[in-house]
């Protein structure tokens, strides 16, 4: 077992592996949230999650596997539209700043509003992909309902708090410490709020 474990920190057979999706001779990159351990370049990679902008990816540095973002290396999010179309009036979100919670990390995103005569607030079309924002006015962060229905599940099943589930996240992100995660200043009242409002409902399923 640790052999094989120790078989995925590095290349392993995949060394002199080409591109799965071009057949480029020097590919670097991977997914650690994709099945299987194929080994991509950073194009082929970035086309492969325009549907999964939330995976984990990993580039190959010469010597080991490093964290890299999918915001890094171009990606980005188009809300208000059917994946793949182009919005005419895009609208950056505020900075190009965007943080998402996810169940398995906290991640940056380059994301686009739809700016488009007809499209609806920011909120709405955060709301519309199930992430759900951390302020109503420019929203910078988000926390999609798999984080929020997990919290819930787990606060009644374990009485883990907001801070103890908000503070896992970040170790999952990045367990060393070395670097910071950004986050909005409102996800903290966030977390408040969630979990004053779980609090309420157990005190009224009690009585």
């Amino acid at each position: 077992f640790l052999e094989e474990i120790l078989h995925l920190e590095g290349k392993g057979s995949l060394r002199n592996a080409p591109c799965s999706g071009c057949g480029d001779l020097s590919p670097n990159y991977r997914c650690e949230d994709c099945f299987g351990v194929n080994l991509q370049c950073s194009s082929c990679i970035k086309t492969a999650h325009q549907l999964h902008p939330l995976h984990r990816l990993q580039k190959w540095n010469g010597m080991f596997f490093e964290r890299i973002t999918l915001k890094a290396l171009g990606l980005r999010i188009q809300l208000g539209h059917a994946p793949g179309q182009v919005c005419p009036k895009p609208r950056r979100a505020f900075n190009d700043d965007f943080v998402v919670m996810d169940s398995h990390a906290i991640h940056e995103v380059s994301l686009d509003f739809c700016g488009c005569s007809n499209a609806v607030a920011h909120v709405q079309q955060l709301l519309r992909i199930s992430w759900f924002p951390s302020t109503t006015a420019n929203p910078k962060t988000a926390a999609t309902f798999c984080l929020l229905e997990e919290f819930h599940i787990l606060s009644f099943e374990s009485k883990v708090s907001a801070c103890e589930f908000y503070n896992a996240l970040m170790q999952r992100t990045n367990n060393t410490g070395l670097a910071p995660v950004k986050v909005s200043k409102h996800v903290d009242q966030h977390a408040r709020n969630k979990a004053n409002a779980i609090t309420k409902s157990r005190y009224e399923c009690f009585i």
